[in-house]
């Protein structure tokens, strides 16, 4: 992936601070026993290789935070932040599709990042909880307390103001919508850390062995999560392939559809998490198609009305399917509305202006540019001049006007 200009100043951002707070930390701690370092970071280092990738293998979910914890209490400032950037720097999760992914197959500017990140996080984390009345070796409730919102607070944030630069969308929406899904997770992540803090405290290293289960039960079950979310989600794709198997003339048409709507989402500076639901929404936006006769779809003629009464179902019957889904519920009325109409003479409740949800009236737009420049059964293609003529003569009536100007600058650049 190409970094944009931004993205290659926020990295270069991150290095200084990374190597500033680093500096601090070496300077003014030390590590004592290398044993215990060495310990440590095995333990980051494994931990850190149980990633689980989320669907789209740009991001992973991890239970590295428990160690970030623990090891601050127990190591101090010093140990903690170095075993914690050697945990990301060599771990090596097996990815599907990809085998072991490491330090040398990675690149360099996502090594950067995650090493950068996990610097700052953890130095940060770690002089608070000495500076806050936490003492190394020890544990002090009030001062754990703390690090564990910083370090929810600091992740969310680095990772919030990578995505919004990759994708060109707000920080803030892109923040609330990474702290809303992973605070709760952190929270009992860190509260295991805790409990792997104590044990060392209490009764030494194989105490950290034993009450290491706890965590991979944790990673265990975000595993099981991801698997069902996955397992759902090839299911609805499945049903699609069977939509454009009932309708040879709509194959391809929504991984089109979906490049047209994220570019004009991104354009419009939706917020991340709406792109997010727009490209889920985009690929399954005709999956109602499937409860539609296949003469009717297949026709190679204008359809009369009766027949256009039925294909006018499909949405409703789309946002059935997808609401019986509950990880999909957040697209739901996406579908249901990518045909309503700006003047409110679209179906299926004739919603109009601003009533109509703005990923649907996003959709609306991707999707008629894709039908108007792609052959269909009862006339060919247009090209994609006529195509935006269509666009500009019927803003402010068919199409979100603003959204229109947009799209517009789009393709012409």
């Amino acid at each position: 992936m190409q970094l944009n200009r931004k993205t290659k100043l926020y990295l270069g951002f991150l290095v200084i601070i990374a190597l500033l707070l680093y500096s601090y930390v070496f300077v003014n701690f030390s590590i004592n026993n290398i044993w215990m370092f060495l310990f440590w970071a095995i333990l980051a280092i494994v931990v850190e290789s149980l990633l689980i990738p989320m669907p789209n293998n740009t991001v992973g979910v991890s239970v590295g935070y428990a160690v970030n914890i623990s090891s601050i209490i127990v190591g101090g400032p010093l140990l903690a932040t170095t075993v914690v950037g050697l945990g990301f720097l060599l771990r090596a999760p097996k990815i599907e599709g990809r085998g072991y992914v490491h330090v040398f197959n990675l690149p360099p500017h996502k090594s950067i990042f995650n090493v950068t990140q996990s610097v700052i996080v953890t130095s940060i984390m770690s002089v608070t909880y000495v500076y806050s009345g936490g003492s190394i070796g020890s544990f002090n409730f009030l001062s754990t307390i703390i690090i564990t919102l910083i370090g929810v607070v600091l992740n969310t944030s680095i990772i919030s103001g990578y995505l919004a630069l990759v994708s060109d969308s707000k920080f803030v929406e892109t923040w609330i919508s990474n702290i809303k899904g992973t605070l709760p997770s952190s929270i009992a992540v860190g509260v295991i850390g805790i409990i792997i803090a104590l044990a060392y405290i209490g009764y030494g290293y194989g105490a950290v062995i034993l009450f290491f289960g706890p965590l991979l039960l944790a990673r265990y079950s975000f595993k099981l999560y991801i698997e069902m979310r996955n397992l759902y989600l090839s299911t609805i794709q499945a049903l699609n392939k069977t939509v454009e198997a009932k309708d040879p003339y709509t194959s391809g048409h929504a991984n089109r559809v979906e490049k047209f709507a994220v570019d004009l989402a991104k354009a419009y500076h939706l917020p991340f998490e709406g792109i997010q639901n727009l490209k889920t929404a985009s690929i399954l936006h005709d999956i109602g198609k499937i409860g539609i006769h296949d003469e009717i779809l297949n026709k190679a003629s204008r359809l009369t009305q009766e027949e256009f009464q039925e294909i006018m179902r499909h949405p409703s019957i789309g946002a059935e399917i997808i609401s019986k889904v509950d990880f999909l519920n957040d697209i739901t009325t996406i579908v249901k509305h990518h045909h309503e109409r700006y003047d409110g003479k679209g179906y299926p409740d004739g919603l109009s202006g601003d009533d109509i949800p703005i990923e649907a009236a996003i959709l609306t737009i991707a999707d008629s540019y894709d039908a108007m420049t792609s052959d269909r059964p009862y006339r060919k293609a247009m090209t994609a001049h006529d195509a935006i003529e269509e666009l500009r003569k019927n803003s402010g009536t068919q199409f979100h006007p603003e959204l229109v100007k947009v799209f517009v600058a789009i393709m012409d650049n």
